[in-house]
């Protein structure tokens, strides 16, 4: 009997062993890197909605108004400095959007007092008055419904909804002028 001198090569059985050990490694790894990727996507859609928040803000601060309404993935012409490549409204995973509607309050007014020939009202004084006016809202749109509920739960302290495929940011600030044209 004679043994075999010069063997090279991997037999069939540490082959499957090493494909055991990468495949176990692999599915060990996978969940963490996902996890990982899908922070940073939370991450970035936060900073986004922040970002078109505080300049739709400032926009208001600055003219009284809020911008005009667009569709999702594009920027109104008063926020333009926030489109373009790898802006908030260039996202492929999801995509950002901005809208403003009117909305009625309720303001105390001073009642004027009767003319002398007048029979007095029932009540003088104070009275509520509607006035209209805008609100603002970041919508962000996506079909991953994690995403969403991240971002419901990053922005507890304010006003948000999910509707279906989008989230949607109210700012509660009010323009003195309402939306004209709609």
């Amino acid at each position: 009997m004679t043994a075999v001198a010069d063997r090279r090569g991997a037999t069939f059985a540490d082959v499957l062993v090493f494909l055991a050990t990468v495949s176990l490694a692999a599915a060990l790894l996978y969940p963490a890197w996902s996890a990982r990727r899908f922070r940073e996507r939370v991450a970035t859609a936060v900073a986004d909605v922040e970002a078109v928040s505080t300049a739709a803000r400032r926009a208001l601060q600055e003219s009284g108004r809020w911008p005009q309404a667009a569709p999702p993935g594009m920027a109104p012409p008063e926020l333009a400095g926030l489109s373009g490549e790898g802006s908030a409204f260039s996202r492929t995973d999801y995509r950002v959007g901005w809208t403003s509607w009117n909305v009625v309050d309720s303001v105390e007014v001073v009642q004027p007092p009767p003319a002398p020939e007048d029979t007095p009202p029932e009540i003088i004084g104070r009275m509520m008055a509607p006035v209209s006016r805008s609100v603002g809202g970041v919508s962000v749109h996506s079909g991953d419904p994690a995403l969403l509920a991240e971002l419901s739960e990053h922005f507890a302290g304010e006003p948000t909804f999910v509707l279906d495929t989008m989230w949607l940011l109210v700012l509660t600030d009010r323009a003195a002028t309402p939306i004209s044209g709609r």
